[in-house]
């Protein structure tokens, strides 16, 4: 059995009546219900934001200094997203002060308080039913819209139309589970192929199925987790015993709130993945003493296009000398064009793999990735998200090379990858941990103690 490694979660996301681990992921589709009011002593942040970064940092990157209280050493931005130049979102962490939000990026500062997480300012904790601040963990595209993720799975926070319109976000109650409940656990992932069509994820290890969108009375059924107590489906057991190709993997990790991509849903939920063997994992063949019957463990991804009722394992071809050799995270930019990437530090791991089929599921295949010399043999890198350009030819990687920032770019479609760290290393302070790209030249880069970087020149 592999040995855990443990890393430090925020208090607000620890998984109640988990079945085997907690993670990360996104995406939704339009909500429905009552709306709760965005409301709560906002007011413009761009004021008073501090300069710029104290210069630009290489080629045409500058930094968007944070507003107080999201520069200190405790709070992270955890995602950006932009539907054009100057229209522009991020997702922050809990503070010290008070809760996270979601904030409109200007240019050069950042912009109004859109969604308050606050406990004592904010709307989410009375529409959740939980008790606490609110923190974002990033956001993910829709059929409809975008959803922010939430450090509750209890609500549901999106937006339609102008994402930096305060008006066009709504929070509605995420609902009820049949059988159970959603706990204090992070949203991983929602998404819906149509309006009786929902497919949620959340920290505590499963995944939901619903008909409705979420509201106050929408009700959702546990489709799957094979390593809760009893595993989900009922006859997971003998579903395994007839066919070892199904994954009896942990569908999550407790590496939260890193990785930001530990689950990818497609939009038209066509394709669903997750790591195995990743940081934390655990798989039914662990908890049950079985590993000599079934088979040892091994890295690869677990991959369902039936919706979520199955998942079944691609494995990566790893070596599996260090204690978490499985994928540290996973996103794709269609549902064929999948990455599967590793970097966790202490551990000698670092790897990107990419698949241009990952339709195929358990035939799928993958081709590991050329990285920068010593990579593969350190053990300081640690990779925390990719993103690409619309034309998913240019890509970065971002995360920290010995808790300094990190950050990588691929102009083959992912097929190599180059660190060009020292363009933002007299910018950012430590660690990187998302991004986005709006074309190949402009992007946004973004970390702890609230860092923002970005630059409009990208190729030169």
């Amino acid at each position: 059995m592999k040995t855990l490694i443990l890393l430090t979660i925020l208090s607000v996301t620890a998984a109640c009546g988990a079945p085997g681990g907690s993670g990360t992921g996104g995406g939704s589709g339009s909500t429905g219900g009552g709306t709760g009011s965005m409301g709560g002593g906002t007011g413009s942040m761009g004021g008073g934001a501090g300069n710029m970064g104290g210069g630009a940092g290489a080629m045409g990157w500058r930094e968007i200094a944070p507003p107080d209280p999201f520069s200190s050493s405790s709070n992270y931005v955890y995602g950006v997203y932009c539907t054009a130049a100057d229209k522009c979102v991020v997702a922050a962490g809990t503070g010290s002060s008070r809760g996270g939000g979601v904030y409109a990026l200007g240019a050069s500062a950042w912009g109004e308080l859109l969604v308050d997480g606050d406990y004592e300012d904010g709307p989410l904790s009375g529409i959740s039913g939980s008790l606490g601040d609110f923190g974002f963990l990033g956001f993910v595209p829709s059929r409809t819209g975008v959803v922010a993720r939430v450090t509750s799975s209890g609500v549901i926070v999106s937006a339609t139309g102008d994402i930096t319109t305060k008006a066009n976000w709504t929070a509605v109650k995420t609902g009820t589970v049949t059988g159970g409940n959603f706990g204090l656990n992070a949203t991983l992932t929602l998404q819906s192929a149509a309006d009786n069509d929902w497919v949620f994820v959340n920290n505590n290890g499963y995944v939901y199925s619903a008909t409705q969108a979420p509201s106050a009375s929408t009700t959702w059924t546990r489709l799957w987790a094979p390593t809760s107590n009893p595993p989900v489906p009922a006859d997971f057991v003998a579903q395994y015993t007839a066919d070892k190709t199904l994954c009896d993997w942990d569908i999550s990790t407790t590496a939260q709130p890193f990785p930001s991509q530990s689950f990818w849903a497609a939009q038209d939920l066509s394709v669903l993945i997750h790591p195995a063997y990743g940081l934390n994992q655990n798989s039914w063949r662990e908890i049950n003493n079985k590993e000599t019957e079934f088979g040892a463990v091994k890295a690869g991804v677990c991959i369902s296009t039936d919706k979520g009722l199955h998942f079944y394992f691609k494995e990566l071809p790893e070596n599996l000398q260090v204690s978490s050799p499985g994928p540290f995270g996973v996103t794709c930019l269609d549902k064929d064009t999948c990455f599967a990437f590793n970097g966790t530090q202490s551990q000698a791991n670092s790897y990107i793999y990419a698949s241009t089929n990952a339709s195929m599921g358990k035939t799928s295949t993958w081709t590991k990735a050329t990285l920068p010399s010593g990579f593969a043999t350190s053990t300081d890198i640690q990779i925390a998200a990719l993103f690409f350009a619309p034309d998913k030819t240019h890509g970065w990687a971002v995360g920290n090379n010995n808790r300094k920032p990190l950050l990588l770019r691929t102009t083959d479609a992912g097929r190599t990858w180059v660190d060009i760290s020292g363009q933002v290393a007299a910018l950012a302070d430590s660690d990187l941990v998302n991004g986005f790209a709006l074309d190949k030249d402009r992007i946004w880069v973004v970390g702890r103690y609230g860092f923002v970087g970005t630059t409009g020149s990208a190729q030169n």
